[in-house]
């Protein structure tokens, strides 16, 4: 073993054949844990009660669509939102069977049902979309199901506005989804 002027050694610290450092694998694994982390953090804190359901209902999508981009992102699998007046589900796409499904293995993509008073108005590239209380439709087959918001694993999404109202129209909250995965949040008094 050689030493330098300095009394170090001069060998490399790794041996031939083994590589120091972090794997790829290792490194997404990582990244996934903490954006379920972070996502869980933000649904808890975006969840908290306030005054007024279609505020809360409008914090909570936000928090899940910016989490279902993440998702998408990281597991390079595409997502989907499928809107009643009642509620939501989140959906994903299947390249083998060429389907769309329901997500119900992850609690955080769980079915979601409003409020009895709120309810949904969605937009999507300018048109509005008829959306029904998921009891009025009849079931879908998996050949039927399809979202009227996608969330692809490029980080684009379909563009939508979405209202969630109770009471008023003119009261209620609105969601943007822009075609660059961004996703912003107005407030009745912004959104004027």
């Amino acid at each position: 073993m050689q030493k330098s002027a300095t009394g170090l050694s001069t060998e490399p610290l790794a041996r031939p054949g083994h590589a120091s450092g972090f794997s790829l694998i290792e490194l997404l694994v990582v990244i996934v844990i903490l954006a379920i982390t972070a996502a869980m953090v933000v649904l808890g804190t975006a969840t908290l009660k306030t005054g007024d359901p279609a505020e809360t209902e409008s914090r909570r999508l936000a928090a899940l669509l910016q989490f279902v981009a993440e998702e998408a992102l990281v597991q390079g699998r595409d997502y989907g939102v499928e809107f009643f007046a009642d509620g939501y589900r989140f959906l994903s796409w299947d390249p083998d069977t060429r389907l769309w499904s329901v997500v119900d293995d992850e609690a955080a993509l769980r079915r979601r049902t409003l409020p009895p008073d709120v309810e949904l108005v969605l937009a999507v590239d300018g048109r509005e979309v008829v959306v029904e209380p998921e009891g009025r439709r009849a079931p879908a087959a998996a050949e039927t199901l399809a979202p009227q918001v996608a969330v692809f694993s490029s980080g684009e999404l379909t563009p939508f506005e979405l209202f969630v109202v109770e009471g008023f129209a003119a009261d209620a909250w609105v969601l943007r989804g822009r075609m660059d995965g961004e996703v912003i949040l107005l407030s009745p008094q912004e959104a004027r």
